[in-house]
C-alpha cells in the first residue's frame, strides 16, 4: 500500500522513523490507512464531538492537495457536541502538562495518554481500527 498523491510521502516517511523512537507508545500506525482515510476520519469524530488522537496532530501537515478538494463537511455543531469537543480538548491539556512532566511514570504515561487515546477512538469508531498495525 502506498500513500496518495495528495499526501507528501517523504513526510509521511519521517513521521514513521520518528515514531520508531516514541518510548511512551506501543502503538505502530498505519500511514497509509490513515491518510486514505483521514479526512473521513476527522469529520465523523468532529461531528460525534471527539478529538482526533494526539499523535494524529501532525499527519494533516502532510497533506499537498488544494484545501478546496478537502473532504470534509462539518456540521454545525449542536451545543452538546461543542461542550464535549471542549472538555475533551482541556482533558488532553491536562495530560499533556502531566505528560511533559519529567518526572512522572513512562509506563503511565503512554497507557493513560498516548496510546488510551488512539484505543478509544477505535473502540467509538471501529470502522478505523485498522489506524494501527496489528502486529
Amino acid at each position: 500500500m502506498s500513500i496518495g498523491k495528495d499526501w507528501d510521502e517523504e513526510y509521511i516517511n519521517n513521521l514513521k522513523e520518528f515514531d520508531k523512537h516514541i518510548k511512551e507508545s506501543t502503538v505502530t500506525l498505519n500511514y497509509e490507512f490513515i491518510t486514505e482515510h483521514y479526512f473521513e476520519m476527522y469529520e465523523v469524530a468532529l461531528n460525534a464531538g471527539t478529538i482526533m488522537p494526539y499523535r494524529f496532530n501532525t499527519i494533516g501537515l502532510a497533506y499537498k492537495g488544494h484545501d478546496h478538494d478537502r473532504p470534509t463537511k462539518f456540521n454545525n455543531f449542536d451545543p452538546k457536541v461543542k461542550e464535549r469537543l471542549e472538555k475533551t480538548y482541556a482533558k488532553r491539556t491536562e495530560l499533556q502538562y502531566k505528560y511533559a512532566d519529567p518526572n512522572s511514570n513512562q509506563k503511565e504515561r503512554y497507557e493513560e495518554f498516548l496510546d488510551k487515546e488512539i484505543y478509544d477512538f477505535i473502540e467509538e469508531f471501529p470502522q478505523f481500527k485498522d489506524i494501527i498495525i496489528q502486529e
